[in-house]
Order: structure tokens, then sequence, then C-alpha cells
């Protein structure tokens, strides 16, 4: 398009580096364990706000 300049290209992030398998599922299993806890944490609180006085 004339009167608009063209951008300057960053430069290309280099590309992760494929990890061990083990290290992977480690880091999975560690998401998924802190998606569990937080659920729990918030199931214990809903419980709490809505506990009839006991």
């Amino acid at each position: 398009m004339p009167g608009k300049r063209t951008r300057k290209s960053a430069q290309p992030s280099p590309a992760r580096a494929p990890a061990e398998p083990e290290v992977e599922c480690a880091m999975q299993l560690r998401r998924f364990g802190d998606k569990l806890n937080f659920r729990q944490k918030l199931m214990n609180l809903i419980s709490k706000l809505f506990r009839s006085g006991t």
C-alpha cells in the first residue's frame, strides 16, 4: 500500500528444546495437581460460606 511502511520483522524466538519425557510428564502432573488443589480449596471455601452455623 502506498504510504505504509513495512514492518521490520523481529528475530524469531529460538525453538523450545524438546524436554525429556520424564520432565515433561512431571510438569504435566504438577499442573494437573495444582488444578485439583485449587478446585478443592475453592470447594472448601464455598462449603464454609454456605454451611449452616456449625
